[in-house]
């Protein structure tokens, strides 16, 4: 940075001052203090300038005193919004592997679903197509009573499982003529 030299009046006095700062912004500070002591002076009839003077400083360093306070619990405030921030982000990013996971197993379940609503029209149909081939031979009545009794004795005995044949009556009538 350049450091420059400018001239500022206060009070009547001239002072040089040595700064980085632009000359406009420095007049403007000088503006301040002298309207400060002014002030200063109004309220008070018996001081003089160089009392003023401090009496301004002192509100000066009051002010920057309270400025730095309020600026460091703002920092905090800010640093705490941070942490926030960052804990959230942390949890909007486990949220979205988890919605990506339960994505990938919504649409495996989804093919899943659709293999075997496949399987199941499959089945209707070869369903269909034995009962025809049983009707047919005059079987399905039997199968059908067959499968009543099946359910009954389920029902009946805690769901033992039993297996017919379609061939059991006339294995059984054959073994009878023999």
């Amino acid at each position: 940075m350049v450091k420059k030299r400018v001239s500022v009046q206060i009070e009547g006095r001239s002072y040089a001052l040595i700064t980085s700062d632009d000359e406009k912004y420095v007049e403007s500070v000088a503006d301040e203090i002298t309207k400060r002591i002014r002030k200063a002076a109004q309220s008070s009839k018996h001081l003089d300038t160089r009392d003023c003077a401090i009496l301004v400083a002192l509100d000066l360093c009051d002010d920057r005193n309270k400025a730095q306070r309020k600026n460091k619990d703002i920092v905090g405030k800010a640093d705490k919004i941070i942490q926030n921030t960052n804990e959230l982000s942390k949890s909007c990013k486990e949220y979205k592997e988890r919605l990506a996971e339960a994505i990938n197993e919504n649409t495996s379940l989804t093919r899943r679903i659709r293999v075997l609503e496949e399987q199941l029209r499959v089945l209707s149909k070869e369903n269909g197509e034995l009962k025809n081939q049983l009707e047919k031979c005059g079987k399905l009545e039997e199968v059908e009573k067959a499968m009543q009794e099946e359910k009954a004795e389920k029902a009946k005995n805690g769901f033992e499982m039993k297996q017919y044949s379609l061939f059991d009556k006339d294995d059984k009538k054959k073994n009878a003529k023999n």
